[in-house]
């Protein structure tokens, strides 16, 4: 088959870059990939890289591009088989979602738990117009890939047909590595510094344990959170406890998963964390918050759910795995078994195919 991927950001490493990354070099054995996105340095292999001019227009990585329109138009869409778009609210999204009927390939839409989210005023307002307006296009939509069964449950309350709702678990894709954590005990977060994180719950966590014996290092891309967590570190009195890293190489985080003590998932938000797949499939002893994907993540005693919502509760489990060794080796070997098992790019690839096969079949009659 003949696919294209369309999405922006994946010059920023995040999610979907991640997720391309991995499935595209495993769909090229068998179909043709070409991507479609804004411009930027891209190392994701494919067949074809078209690259568009974006503005973030009218707010951040909404990613306006003005050439898309003359692409549906010209009849370029009609060159493929499966259209697949990523994220939501994106304006190529948008854009493919309302004018369907310039082309005949059936859209699929992978949202990573993006509909269903809100984040502060006033985008949360504009989000809500925004989703109130597109949900009258989704007719047009033939599939929307669930990353994980608790999206899929907020997609169906949101009024998605069911039969429309796929779940297309995603996988994990590290390399084994020797863990040597540190004797000094070292709380791991890794991700983009957004809001929707909540790194400022395990900033406030840090100073209210009762162990002080370890350091926080806080790993990752600037979102428009650095500036008030580093705010949050001098109040509270740490600054000699906590370690900003910034952007770190595939390299750097290799190193930072093999010395850390215990890797934390603070965010209330979050469909589905790659990150923590990966720190879990590591063997790194996990804590999350009991929202979202976490406990399907955690299954099997492979990770420590947080009992509560706040950076108290928070606090108390940090505090209880960095004093409990036996715990900790525990999880640890529970987690490297079971995320292996159920989190598996190859399955990811197949299932994908599969769902291409059905999506083609079904649009077709």
């Amino acid at each position: 088959m003949k696919l294209l991927f369309v999405t922006n950001g994946l010059h920023q490493k995040t999610g979907t870059y991640t997720v391309l990354k991995n499935i595209c070099p495993k769909l090229l054995q068998n179909h043709e990939v070409t991507i479609l996105t804004n411009q930027g340095d891209i190392d994701v292999e494919c067949t074809k890289l078209i690259q568009l001019n974006a503005k973030s227009f009218p707010f951040p990585q909404y990613f306006y591009e003005s050439k898309l329109k003359n692409l549906v138009k010209s009849g370029f869409m009609d060159n493929y088989d499966i259209i697949h778009s990523f994220e939501y609210p994106l304006f190529a999204t948008d854009y493919l979602t309302i004018k369907k009927k310039l082309f005949s390939p059936p859209l699929i839409i992978s949202p990573h738990g993006s509909i269903h989210q809100f984040g502060s005023f006033p985008f949360n307002v504009m989000k809500k117009i925004h989703n109130k307006v597109m949900f009258n296009f989704f007719d047009n939509v033939s599939m929307l890939l669930a990353a994980t069964k608790a999206e899929k449950v907020h997609l169906v309350k949101l009024g998605f047909s069911e039969n429309k709702i796929k779940v297309l678990s995603l996988g994990f894709g590290l390399p084994t590595i020797n863990r040597s954590p540190s004797k000094h005990h070292k709380v791991l977060f890794l991700g983009r510094l957004a809001v929707t994180k909540n790194i400022d719950l395990l900033v406030e966590a840090v100073f209210l344990c009762k162990q002080k014996d370890f350091e926080l290092i806080i790993a990752g891309p600037d979102f428009g959170m650095l500036k008030k967590l580093k705010e949050l570190v001098i109040k509270f009195g740490i600054e000699e406890r906590v370690i900003f890293k910034g952007r770190v190489s595939e390299s750097e985080k290799l190193q930072l998963l093999s010395e850390a003590t215990i890797f934390v998932h603070p965010s209330l938000e979050d469909i589905f964390s790659l990150s923590l797949i990966e720190a879990v499939g590591v063997g790194i002893p996990s804590v999350a918050f009991g929202i979202e994907a976490n406990p399907e993540i955690f299954e099997n005693n492979s990770g420590l759910i947080v009992q509560g919502y706040d950076a108290k509760s928070l606090a108390h489990s940090i505090d209880f795995l960095l004093t409990n060794e036996e715990e900790r080796n525990k999880i640890s070997k529970n987690a490297i078994i079971s995320i292996n098992q159920k989190y598996n790019w190859n399955n990811t690839v197949a299932k994908l195919e599969e769902y291409y096969q059905e999506a083609k079949k079904t649009h077709n009659h």
